[in-house]
């Protein structure tokens, strides 16, 4: 594994979060362009609706009104073609006072009121007479200074064979509409004149108090004809009615007051308009509604939105959190990780392709941990070799000196003692043997030593039964016992040494005590430079040093501490067991 800890960055922010919001702007977005497209169609085909309602109401009411008028003008053409008011106006007759007359215009009278009586279309028919000597006393011809409006009869004497349609307001009896129609082309002759009948138009186009629209009939700039008189429309209405219809513009938006209406103009002919007026704010209710229906829309798009949103990111951010999970429990060293089932093919390919890389890893591991061990096996048979030529060195010129001075019997105990020394020391090639077998091979050692050194050696070892059958290194306390009796031993003296063997929770403790001479600085400082890793080709104590590498080897939490003891010297040894 390398040195350098993978690190998870914690922010405020989460991953989920982050992909939360991403999502939910994303459904807002849409949610908002979609709801704008679909405002603006509804919008624009209630328009379309209302300007084909519009469009075909103006039509009904033309064809209303030009049937009407249509049935009017048929019957001046059936009047003047008659011959009794031909010969009225073109006969040898005509412009002279005779009784023989005076009956034609009765029978003339008779004529117009079987007209008006079968044609509900037609108020009255009229005929204003030029001849100021024509004698008139039937009630429909009168005399052309008896019409109020001389000048629209005028119009239709400059039409001269021309229909003319006219609307003017009479004293005490409101709007009228009439068809104007010069009976006599070259002579002095009259007007025919025929009043629609506008309490038949209002029965035709009545409209309700609250309706969406009102239906006009406008001649010169004023109202002939409406189908709500409660409603009152103002000169500035009127005036810009006028001017779209003069412009031809179809459908145009206008203002009274607070009140907004859209117009559509029809022109029956050149002297009357047909005006719809449609209610804008109907259409403004109608629009409140589209857009309440469209906030809804949006609310319901936006939560669904939202909540798909949030499982969406709940699924993707939980498969995120499981890849770093595997990830932190790599670094933690537990490379057994197997793939998580997701549906999301680009995450199922990570967690692959991190599951077989794990299993890399482990397999590396091994492969390392395997190659560690055996370097670690080798170096500590090749510090063990080191310590036994050491220690042998020691012991053969101990044996040397005895038998310099001859003394047998003591030789064949030091013999006696090497050989279990070394029964021990040797375990049958193990490296690893309980503590109990450890204190054994010091109590040799020492009884070798006071073999040498008369018995001026003490040794007193305490550790608890139940620690006896823990497994240590051998000849781990063999090299102080030995350091103390060599470095630390006072001539004359009895060196006591005591061995204390302790296991607190899982760390192993061993401590050596001598009252000897006591240690010097310099190798403390020797022992203090060690822990810290650091080793230099001077070295002091051979067998400690090597004891301590070993440990390392073995233990790499291993330390050792040495100090003053007051008298002598202290050692603690100190490791974890793994």
């Amino acid at each position: 594994m390398s040195a350098h800890k993978i690190r998870f960055v914690k922010n405020d922010f989460k991953f989920f979060h982050m992909i939360l919001a991403f999502n939910i702007i994303t459904v807002l977005i849409c949610s908002a362009t979609i709801s704008s497209v679909i405002y603006g169609r509804l919008n624009q085909t209630l328009k379309h609706q209302n300007e084909d309602f519009m469009h075909y109401a103006t039509s009904q009411a033309l064809n209303g009104i030009e049937n009407i008028m249509r049935n009017s003008e048929l019957t001046a053409r059936n009047i003047y073609s008659d011959s009794t008011v031909s010969s009225l106006f073109l006969g040898d007759y005509a412009g002279n006072v005779d009784y023989e007359l005076f009956r034609e215009f009765m029978s003339i009278n008779s004529l117009f009121e079987n007209y008006v009586t079968t044609n509900h279309d037609i108020k009255s028919i009229t005929i204003y007479k030029l001849d100021p000597e024509l004698i008139t006393d039937g009630k429909n011809i009168k005399s052309i200074e008896s019409f109020p409006r001389q000048n629209l009869i005028q119009k239709a004497i400059e039409a001269r064979g021309k229909d003319v349609w006219v609307a003017f307001e009479e004293e005490g009896e409101g709007t009228k509409i009439l068809l104007l129609k010069y009976i006599n082309i070259n002579l002095p002759g009259g007007i025919l004149a025929i009043e629609l009948n506008q309490a038949r138009l209002s029965e035709l186009y009545k409209a309700e108090e609250n309706g969406k629209y009102l239906l006009y009939l406008l001649s010169e700039g004023g109202i002939v004809f409406s189908s709500n008189q409660k409603v009152h429309i103002g000169a500035e209405i009127l005036e810009n009615v006028e001017l779209n219809a003069g412009s031809d513009q179809v459908f145009s938006q206008l203002k009274q007051e607070r009140n907004l209406y859209y117009s559509y103009y029809g022109k029956v002919n050149h002297a009357l308009t047909v005006v719809i007026l449609y209610d804008a704010y109907q259409l403004g209710e109608e629009k409140r509604a589209i857009t309440k229906y469209v906030i809804l829309c949006t609310c319901f798009f936006v939560f669904v939105g939202v909540l798909l949103a949030i499982l969406f990111s709940k699924k993707f951010s939980h498969n995120i959190e499981n890849l770093m999970k595997k990830i932190r429990s790599i670094e933690k060293g537990n490379l057994n990780i197997v793939p998580n089932p997701t549906s999301i093919t680009e995450i199922a390919a990570l967690d692959q392709t991190l599951c077989r890389m794990a299993d890399r890893i482990e397999g590396l591991t091994d492969d390392i941990a395997r190659t560690e061990r055996q370097k670690v096996e080798s170096e500590i048979k090749y510090l063990q070799k080191q310590m036994n030529p050491h220690f042998l060195y020691n012991l053969l010129s101990a044996v040397r000196w005895m038998a310099f001075r001859k003394q047998d019997h003591q030789i064949v105990d030091i013999i006696d003692l090497l050989c279990d020394f070394y029964k021990i020391a040797l375990s049958q090639g193990r490296d690893i043997i309980p503590i109990q077998s450890e204190i054994k091979l010091i109590e040799n050692y020492v009884a070798l030593q006071n073999l040498c050194l008369s018995d001026g050696i003490r040794l007193a070892v305490r550790v608890s039964k139940e620690h006896e059958g823990i497994l240590i290194n051998k000849m781990t306390i063999q090299p102080f016992i030995e350091n103390s009796i060599i470095h630390g031993r006072i001539q004359g003296k009895i060196l006591h040494i005591v061995v204390d063997i302790q296991k607190v929770e899982e760390t192993f403790i061993i401590t050596i005590r001598d009252d000897g001479m006591g240690v010097k600085d310099s190798f403390i400082a020797y022992i203090d430079r060690m822990n810290k890793g650091v080793f230099s080709d001077d070295r002091m104590g051979y067998g400690v040093t090597n004891t301590f590498m070993r440990l390392k080897l073995l233990h790499s939490n291993a330390r050792i501490q040495v100090r003053h003891g007051h008298p002598g010297t202290a050692v603690e040894i100190t490791y974890s067991i793994e």
